[in-house]
């Protein structure tokens, strides 16, 4: 199976956006600890709270895939993420992230400081690196169309937690996710528009890399 191999400037880029995708992810749970109150219930709950949402999940892998491989390149989770279906299915989801975002929730605040630098990095900053990093490192000949019927099953596999969740802690991280407001009927379209719209982006991809591929063999 063909892998990534970080080897130069791709192990400098893969470390300095590592950094700061670690960097974002601290600051967001790090903010919402900070406002969560001084026990320690608060603060686990704050932290239970932010692991909620798809933006830190997803940067979260993010920042995985590019420390990982750097650190135990051949470990199993170093193998994992140094697959080129793995990076792909990553930067498809990153990029949900930014687009959903920008589209749907960027009006639903306004943050400022320390917020509002956690918001760059995760919803813009590190969504767009990754993109370019998945774009320029990732081997693009192993992609096939039905791969993004694979990658799908995480943003699927997250609705459904957030689902089952929230009717333990009536708690849901989005507003087109949160049943008690919405109904059930109105989730489950959010859910069929968004999951095709991760199809649309991951074919994209799939598409993007097959035409980098062919130009590599003609040329």
């Amino acid at each position: 199976m063909e892998r990534i191999e970080l080897t130069g400037q791709a192990r400098v880029g893969a470390a300095g956006l590592g950094i700061l995708a670690w960097l974002g992810i601290g600051l967001s749970v790090g903010g919402g600890v900070a406002s969560a109150g001084t026990g320690l219930s608060d603060a686990l709950w704050a932290v239970v709270i932010s692991l909620g949402f798809f933006t830190i999940t997803t940067n979260l892998a993010v920042a995985l895939s590019l420390t990982i491989p750097l650190f135990a390149p051949n470990s199993q989770a170093g193998r994992f993420f140094r697959r080129p279906g793995v990076v792909t299915g990553l930067a498809a989801s990153i990029a949900l992230v930014a687009i959903v975002y920008e589209l749907l929730l960027r009006q639903a605040w306004d943050p400022l400081g320390v917020a509002l630098v956690s918001d760059l990095l995760v919803h813009y900053i590190v969504p767009t690196l990754y993109v370019l990093y998945w774009w320029i490192v990732t081997p693009k000949g192993p992609l096939q169309w039905q791969d993004a019927f694979v990658w799908i099953s995480y943003p699927l596999g997250y609705a459904v937690y957030v689902l089952i969740r929230g009717e333990f802690i009536n708690h849901y991280p989005y507003p087109f996710l949160d049943v008690t407001e919405i109904g059930y009927l109105t989730v489950f379209v959010f859910m069929l528009v968004l999951g095709l719209f991760f199809l649309l982006l991951s074919w994209a991809c799939i598409g993007l890399s097959k035409l980098q591929r062919r130009r590599r063999v003609s040329a």
